[in-house]
């Protein structure tokens, strides 16, 4: 995996190398972001939290591993984003006379959020164009996935995001359902849609595909093996690699055998089963059946059914699975965004800020990944064989030197280079020896308490009668 991973990535040349970092750093410089605002037409009174520089710290809250409202007040106090605005007669840090954080919460709630998702657009795009493999012929692959978020029933967070319904009562919980694109070779969150979990990650991901015209191969598992999504990503003028459930397989081989090395063209018509969402054409999609059965050491031996479109001239069976093969890989960004980026659970009281987090926290991953793309250009590597959590770390302690505080130009540019120089470093460590497997177990006894048998409130009343008669 990361042989066929380091080869779509060569060493650069030195004048390649100086353009994407430049481009990188005017990326974390944020400096067309409020002229782009300005441009849009909507009016800002002139704060103290002027919208670049809410944005910036927004973004700043997720590459921290403090997250805390505390934090930004303290950080900007002591003048860390005076550099942000240049041009004011007083520095930002000697305006700031309040230790509350009321006036960014505010700042906070007055961004709007529409200009927040095509900040995260944009960057997106730029970063894409970063990655883009040397061999320009080729289809960039895209991986598609779906998980869910965890919000507090704060505000208007359950008529947004209900909560969740077990088999006995409601959850204390309100979940959001969000899905992602993943670009497969660097990481970079390409496109991302989040609503209530009533909603499908089937119609979530046909509502983005549709939004976007991408030409890319998208990857996509059994969840998404279905004719709506197959729609939507050639409507978007990409092509498709999905797995398909073996109901689904047998139903398209059409009374044809599904053995080992089968490619069967077929046209995979709607029925009528099949969901067809606003805007998709009811037209067949043309494409291959492909059975291939992989085994693995140690694993029992399991037959894959994958639907595609690509020709099979310049994609065999063979390449097929190096391709859908990397789609674990989208397993692993959602869980670096949910644990490392601190995005599983948001504690927020307005289903508003609760999404602008989620995309300012996509912001923040993608100016990381950005790092460690360039970083693997250096070196030579793949980006995924460089640690996140460490290039995230390197960037966060250069960001003051480098443009949030009073440094001249040239030394800038300097540690950028140093920068680039320090995660390429960062490799992941290459074992030789397969890990066992972990058992799902605690180690420790937890503390036993009795099962909560009513609603919150309920029981807070309960327990307000007992504290009084005692």
């Amino acid at each position: 995996m990361q042989t066929f991973l380091a080869s779509q990535f060569k060493r650069s040349d030195s004048s390649t190398r100086t353009q994407l970092l430049q481009l990188f750093a005017q990326l974390v410089a944020l400096e067309s972001i409020e002229h782009t605002l300005l441009k849009s037409g909507r009016r800002f009174y002139r704060r103290l939290w002027c919208p670049v520089l809410t944005l910036w710290y927004l973004i700043w809250q997720r590459l921290q591993l403090d997250h805390t409202l505390q934090a930004v007040v303290i950080d900007a106090r002591r003048g860390a984003a005076d550099a942000l605005r240049p041009h004011d007669k007083k520095p930002l840090s000697q305006r700031i006379r309040s230790t509350a954080t009321t006036a960014y919460c505010k700042a906070r709630a007055r961004l709007p959020l529409a200009w927040i998702k095509s900040s995260f657009s944009s960057l997106a795009q730029r970063l894409r164009q970063m990655g883009i493999a040397e061999n320009q012929l080729e289809l960039p692959i895209q991986l598609l996935d779906g998980s869910t978020e965890r919000l507090r029933p704060h505000g208007d967070i359950p008529q947004k995001f209900p909560k969740h319904r077990t088999r006995r009562k409601k959850s204390y919980w309100c979940v959001a359902r969000v899905v992602g694109i993943f670009c497969a070779h660097t990481g970079v969150a390409l496109l991302a849609e989040m609503d209530s979990h009533h909603l499908s990650e089937q119609a979530l991901s046909v509502r983005m595909l549709l939004a976007a015209v991408v030409r890319a191969i998208t990857v996509g598992d059994r969840n998404f093996g279905v004719w709506r999504v197959v729609r939507a990503i050639k409507q978007s003028t990409g092509e498709a690699l999905v797995r398909l459930t073996s109901a689904r397989a047998r139903k398209l081989a059409a009374g044809r055998r599904l053995q080992d090395g089968l490619d069967l063209a077929v046209s995979w018509a709607p029925s009528a089963h099949d969901q067809v969402d606003p805007g998709l054409d009811k037209e067949p999609v043309s494409g291959r059946l492909v059975v291939a059965r992989v085994q693995r050491k140690g694993f029992r031996p399991q037959n894959l059914y994958l639907f595609t479109t690509l020709p099979v001239t310049t994609y065999p069976p063979q390449r097929l699975l190096a391709i859908y093969g990397l789609r674990w890989q989208v397993e692993v960004d959602f869980r670096t965004i949910k644990a490392t980026m601190g995005l599983g659970q948001f504690e927020v009281k307005s289903a508003d800020l609760a999404q602008k987090e989620f995309y300012t926290g996509l912001i923040a991953y993608n100016l990381v990944r950005g790092l460690m793309g360039l970083a693997a250009r250096t070196a030579g590597c793949a980006p995924r064989q460089l640690s996140f959590a460490t290039a995230r770390a390197q960037l966060v302690r250069a960001l003051h030197i480098i443009w949030l505080a009073w440094v001249p130009e040239s030394k800038r540019w300097e540690q950028w280079e140093l920068l680039l120089n320090d995660v390429s470093h960062a490799r992941l460590p290459r074992r030789k020896k397969p890990r066992s497997s972990e058992p799902r177990k605690q180690y420790h006894t937890p503390k036993s308490f009795p099962p909560m048998r009513s609603s919150r409130s309920q029981e807070r009343q309960q327990l307000k009668k007992l504290q009084m008669k005692s």
